[in-house]
């Protein structure tokens, strides 16, 4: 199976590619730090899966001023972004960085951690269906009683006729941001061969088998789903 090459020209390239690849992108974070703030400042333990360059640390560390912040990410070349993106923040001290999976670290270095906040961002579509419910119920599994877990997704409508319609405006879209003929190809065949679609109901049913409150939908652009899900019970210290 193809994939993205995190560690190749994709992965270099990839603050400018990712503007075109997810519709609302900034807008998609403005709302998520939004949503970090206001449930989640006195976190005490945090988790980030697969960050990518690590845009978006700054801020946690900004948003949840007494946390500690574990990051796995398992490409070299984005963790050594993530290092470049954290260097002059006086929290940096406070953030660990592990080259690993999700899977990989609940198997060994994060076994039975539990966490108060956990961010995964344009994680799960990398991930063939029958792969996604298992990294579902490990997000649910490490995210501590009372916790958020904030999930965002390349996520089709699940009826055929609104999905082709969605997917007709986003490639107009595309198209109107000039981007190359072979990129706008490399897309198109990427879609369910490279990035797969996280169905709203399959977050939902993995929460709900979890005992967890039904997922609350902040945010949609084209087919780009931002999710706040919200473990029952009171956060533990």
């Amino acid at each position: 199976m193809p994939s993205l090459d995190f560690d190749g020209d994709y992965g270099r390239s990839y603050r400018k590619s990712i503007q075109d690849s997810i519709p609302g992108h900034d807008v998609l974070h403005e709302i998520a730090r939004a949503a970090i703030r206001s449930t989640s400042s006195d976190a005490q333990q945090v988790l980030v899966v697969g960050p990518g360059p690590g845009d978006e640390l700054p801020e946690l560390l900004n948003a949840c001023g007494d946390a500690a912040l574990t990051v796995l990410e398992p490409s070299e070349l984005m963790l050594e972004q993530c290092r470049k993106t954290l260097s002059n923040h006086p929290g940096s001290s406070r953030c660990r960085l592990l080259p690993c999976s999700l899977n990989e670290a609940l198997g060994g270095e994060l076994n039975g951690a539990r966490f108060d906040l956990v961010v995964c961002h344009n994680v799960l579509h990398l991930l063939p269906s029958e792969e996604q419910n298992a990294m579902l119920r490990e997000l649910t599994q490490c995210t501590a009683d009372g916790g958020v877990l904030l999930l965002s997704a390349y996520s089709e409508a699940e009826d055929d006729e609104s999905q082709r319609e969605v997917f007709q405006v986003a490639w107009q879209r595309l198209i109107n941001r000039d981007v190359p003929q072979d990129r706008l190809e490399k897309i198109r065949d990427s879609r369910n061969n490279v990035v797969f679609s996280l169905a709203a109901s399959r977050v939902a049913a993995v929460l709900k088998e979890a005992g967890w409150r039904s997922p609350l939908q902040l945010y949609q652009g084209l087919f780009i789903r931002l999710w706040l899900c919200r473990a029952e019970g009171a956060i533990t210290g």
